[in-house]
């Protein structure tokens, strides 16, 4: 019961061995007294019993202490942490990988959270969810990841979605930018592109810019050409004209002509 209170104060040692030793008399004296063991039934709930000590030991209670809430996340509770000037949440599992926490949740701001999983204003992890973002897959307002980001801003050595994008192999967004294939409102790529304004080897979209390609708006190339309502004599021409075509850019030529003539 006592380690049970102690949890929910984040205080010095010196004041968790003060409230240690008060607890064993309050608790021995009132088990003599009540004839009673429990010590619920002679205290009250633990979260009540270290407001009351923080009141009493003349401690501000939201700048010195922290509070383990009913609320939990994978099954263990979230620490509720009140300061001077934020009220926040943070969580660790205790479960650690490599000395990273499974699981760090810190919604402080300016927090950092470093994870596995990590959730923050700033997140370092595999997975990774915050204002600013790093990881393996990353989502956030500002993403950096290796495998797949996703955010207002996302840059990924491999995938990128969001409103700007910068993608190793694949963008996707409002601005996409990437060596192989990019889509949006604007895509700029090295092999294919689609999108109101593209720019590419192979591009389809409303102003392209490409060595080959079709339209609806107006273009520029070698092997440029407006919009036809034939999808499969566009992807013959295209396929003619770039004949070195890998089987992805194929595979999307295919599927992007019939949405283009839709």
């Amino acid at each position: 019961y006592i380690n049970k209170v102690l949890k929910r104060i984040n205080c010095s040692s010196g004041y968790k061995t003060r409230i240690r030793e008060d607890l064993n008399i309050i608790l021995h004296e009132k088990s003599i007294k009540l004839r009673e063991t429990d010590p619920y039934k002679l205290l009250g709930s633990p979260g009540d019993v270290a407001v009351e000590f923080a009141e009493n030991m003349g401690v501000d209670l939201f700048s010195k202490y922290a509070y383990v809430s009913e609320t939990t996340f994978l099954g263990m509770p979230l620490i509720r942490v009140v300061d001077d000037k934020h009220r926040y949440i943070e969580y660790k599992s205790k479960k650690e990988f490599m000395g990273f926490p499974l699981v760090h949740v810190n919604n402080k701001p300016y927090g950092v959270a470093k994870g596995i999983i990590a959730v923050g204003s700033i997140s370092i992890g595999v997975i990774s969810v915050g204002g600013i973002s790093f990881g393996l897959i990353s989502l956030g307002g500002i993403s950096f990841a290796i495998l797949l980001g996703m955010g207002g801003v996302a840059l990924s050595l491999i995938a990128a979605i969001g409103g700007a994008t910068i993608g190793g192999f694949f963008a996707f967004g409002g601005l996409a930018m990437s060596n192989y294939i990019s889509i949006g409102g604007a895509a700029f790529a090295r092999e294919l592109a689609f999108g109101g304004y593209t720019r590419a080897r192979v591009a389809l979209g409303g102003t392209i810019h490409a060595s080959v390609g079709f339209y609806t708006q107006s273009g520029t190339g070698e092997f440029v050409r407006q919009v036809i309502s034939d999808p499969e004599a566009m992807k013959t021409y295209i396929f003619e004209k770039a004949p070195d075509s890998d089987f992805t850019v194929r595979y999307l030529v295919a599927q992007l002509v019939r949405f283009i003539t839709y």
